[in-house]
């Protein structure tokens, strides 16, 4: 046996590393996949954990295991095999040899304290004369996938009719009036709000329309607020205790919540889109700047990004299971998405729980393990 469990995971396993991985010709992965597999290894929360306490001792085993493994994009193979590679693995004696490029290696998952995220490439946006120009191509291109019959998220339907009813398009069609005019006081106020909101930015908005937007933005600030407060009443015995003793940490609690705007997450036929009460709960209970009250400080797991990067994590996570959600949702339209326990998302050094409803909302999203590594955490 030249590759163990153990060293597998102690020299290519704990980086991430993509790997090419060759057969012994007697094997049966030989007999399955052909002389080699191009890909990555894969690893359970659990496995790891124990691997991780493992490879640090001075007498380390090596055992004859499966390593799980995610084969390359570019393999051809059916999807039985990649669902034995992902479910069962490779079994280490039948490697030969693994091969991998001579880069810069870390190990995430075992990096403590705020992470930065890692291959960022930031690309710039075209440039536009103005607020004015941003929103007529912003409502083209909503407009243009509404006239092709395509299913807009909820945030994109309140942005979507706003500027319609701003620029005065078709207003005199069933479509706007059933969607605009016949409807609730509070979506009425949704569309009003974004309406005044994209006024006020290019400056077009009157005086009247000024005082109207104010009003609007108390009533929204109002609500925001009540949802916190909602949130932190359900993570303490006592809210007054709370703002008593954490005042500096509800501000700021309250001050990054108000800055989020509900958002497309995730595009594709199942649009994947996160609304403020939602954002709330994943960002108060599970990161560690505004971690409040009793319950916060008891098994609730926190990330390991600054605010600024968090919806980006959140974004990798659902891009690196775009397909699984299109293809779940594709053949069960009115049930929901989860992916957890030994099916949690690994990304970066931590495992993700992920909950999505039938209508696309991110119901919960939250990491398994803390900036120690623990496991096991009861999640709320």
């Amino acid at each position: 046996m030249r590759y163990s469990y153990e060293e597998i995971y102690f020299h290519f396993g704990q980086y991430d590393i993509f790997t090419t991985v060759q057969f012994q010709f007697d094997s049966e992965e030989y007999q399955k996949y052909g002389i080699r597999l191009m890909g990555t290894f894969r690893y359970e929360l659990e496995e790891r954990a124990e691997l991780e306490s493992i490879i640090i001792n001075p007498e380390v085993p090596r055992t004859d295991k499966k390593v799980k493994f995610i084969p390359s994009e570019i393999e051809t193979l059916t999807d039985e095999q990649k669902v034995e590679l992902d479910r069962d693995g490779i079994q280490a004696s039948s490697i030969s040899s693994i091969s991998t490029l001579n880069l810069e290696r870390q190990n995430r998952f075992s990096k403590k304290g705020t992470k930065e995220i890692q291959n960022v490439h930031n690309i710039k946006a075209p440039s536009f004369s103005g607020w004015a120009e941003l929103y007529q191509v912003q409502f083209g291109f909503l407009n243009r996938r509404y006239n092709d019959g395509e299913e807009l998220a909820p945030p994109e339907k309140i942005e979507y009719w706003s500027l319609r009813k701003r620029f005065q398009i078709e207003n005199d069609k069933q479509d706007y009036i059933e969607n605009v005019l016949d409807v609730d006081d509070k979506t009425k106020k949704k569309i009003r709000f974004q309406e005044l909101s994209s006024k006020m930015q290019d400056y077009s908005i009157s005086g009247d329309e000024i005082k109207e937007f104010a009003k609007l933005w108390i009533e929204e600030s109002d609500e925001k607020d009540k949802i916190i407060n909602r949130e932190i009443q359900r993570s303490s015995q006592s809210l007054k205790k709370v703002a008593e003793e954490y005042e500096l940490e509800l501000n700021s609690l309250k001050k990054i919540c108000n800055r989020f705007e509900e958002k497309v997450l995730l595009f594709g036929k199942k649009k994947v889109f996160l609304n403020f009460e939602r954002f709330v709960h994943i960002y108060a209970r599970h990161v560690s700047e505004t971690q409040i009250g009793e319950r916060f400080a008891l098994n609730k797991t926190v990330f390991q990004y600054k605010f600024e990067d968090i919806l980006r994590v959140i974004e990798m996570v659902l891009d690196s299971i775009s397909d699984e959600i299109q293809a779940h949702f594709e053949s069960n339209p009115n049930s929901v998405f989860r992916r957890m326990g030994a099916r949690s998302v690994y990304i970066d050094g931590h495992y993700y729980r992920v909950e999505i409803e039938s209508n696309g909302l991110l119901k919960d999203f939250h990491p398994y393990n803390d900036d120690d590594n623990n496991t096991g955490a009861n999640i709320g």
